[in-house]
């Protein structure tokens, strides 16, 4: 059985024996948003200089317990206080082809999937930390990614800034999914490469602003150091990556002039 099976076995039990949503403490309702931003994630391999920007809906809605920040859908299975406990699904937007660039010549393509699993959330007024474990679901990496965050929340309904840090742990398999480079891909200068597990550390922070009547911008600029299990790869050739989101959003709930949750939306798709 996959780990991508065994991970929706455990999501569906999860589901089934989640405490019912009236159980519950009451929660504020975020306003209901919707816009379409555009994710720059600049590429980390040899050769490729241009950043790789993709077009993506953004959406923040709550129903009951499913949701929807950005482009991460969710659905709470648990609620105690400050804490929250929620099933996750997420796209991941690496890839790579051969054509992007001479030094990519002969590798096979590597690409984009969906990523689903766990995800925790602490709030303690200002303050916010998150761990979240995911896993491929469409069978392309089979790995894991695993990343634990925390920030704090600044300003106030007009302009907020959201500061964080944290670290991002992937797998043997992801890695070498993404940054490997097979024996039937070795090249002169270009040899095998089949890398280990590796953590990222890295810092972001997400931008709010409310505009005229039911506008609003948001956006998300992230910095990440890579680990060396990434950049010995012979088909990368930076150390650090930038990836960052804008978007803008017009609610449509009656209650838009509430603030939104630091949580919400999310910062960019995972590349």
């Amino acid at each position: 059985m996959t780990a991508a099976r065994r991970l929706a076995l455990l999501l569906a039990a999860g589901l089934a024996g989640a405490p019912a949503a009236g159980a519950q403490p009451a929660r504020p309702r975020p306003p209901v948003t919707a816009g379409l931003g555009v994710v720059a994630a600049p590429s980390p391999y040899a050769g490729v200089d241009a950043p790789d920007l993709t077009p993506v809906p953004f959406l923040n809605l709550e129903l009951g317990r499913f949701y929807l920040r950005g482009v991460e859908a969710g659905y709470r299975l648990t609620q105690a206080g400050p804490l929250s406990l929620a099933a996750v699904v997420q796209p991941r937007l690496r890839n790579l082809h051969a054509g992007d660039s001479p030094a990519l010549a002969g590798m096979e393509t590597r690409r984009r999937t969906a990523e689903g699993g766990l995800r925790a959330r602490l709030r303690a007024g200002r303050w916010h930390a998150g761990l979240r474990a995911v896993t491929d679901l469409l069978g392309r990496h089979d790995g894991q990614v695993v990343t634990a965050e925390a920030g704090v929340r600044l300003g106030g309904r007009r302009l907020s800034l959201s500061p964080t840090a944290g670290v991002e742990w992937q797998s043997t398999a992801f890695v070498d999914y993404y940054y490997g480079v097979r024996p039937a891909e070795a090249r002169p200068g270009r040899p095998a490469y089949a890398p280990g597990s590796a953590a990222n550390p890295f810092v972001g922070a997400a931008a709010r602003m409310r505009l005229g009547g039911s506008w609003g911008l948001f956006g998300y600029l992230r910095h990440t150091w890579l680990d060396r299990a990434v950049t010995d790869s012979p088909i990368v050739d930076r150390s650090v990556v930038y990836s960052g989101v804008l978007a803008v959003t017009y609610a449509l709930s009656a209650n838009r002039g509430r603030p939104v949750p630091p949580e919400s939306p999310t910062g960019p798709p995972r590349n």
